[in-house]
């Protein structure tokens, strides 16, 4: 599926959790919600995905991440706190260690929808 088209789709569904939730919730209710919203669109995804961080050759570390989507697409989840620079310094880090292009961050801790796009 063309990036663009899936990200949109995201975003669609994001709105949606965010229309009928609203604010006031912690970030796993909104990810609950998110996967289920993704499920009812038949929209691809793996939910804690969990990935090793290379370094030369070796593992550094594992991380977690909160959602794949569409083998193409790490999508995290804010709610609450505010969005800060090493958020997406880490959706950054994030998407090199995956090789993939395009991280979402969605914050649902706002009147509406907060969107971050990030691009590798």
């Amino acid at each position: 599926m063309e990036l663009k088209k899936l990200q949109n789709q995201i975003v669609e569904a994001a709105l949606e959790v965010q229309k009928n939730m609203g604010l006031g919730f912690q970030k796993p209710e909104y990810s609950q919600a998110l996967a289920y919203e993704f499920d009812l669109r038949k929209i691809g995804y793996e939910r804690e995905k969990k990935i090793k961080v290379p370094y030369k050759g070796s593992v550094a570390g594992e991380r977690t991440l909160e959602f794949v989507v569409g083998d193409s697409i790490i999508v995290n989840l804010k709610a609450g706190e505010p969005l800060a620079d090493t958020d997406l310094s880490r959706m950054r880090s994030l998407l090199r260690a995956t090789k993939l292009d395009l991280g979402l961050i969605l914050d649902f801790g706002k009147e509406s929808l907060s969107i971050k796009t990030v691009k590798k």
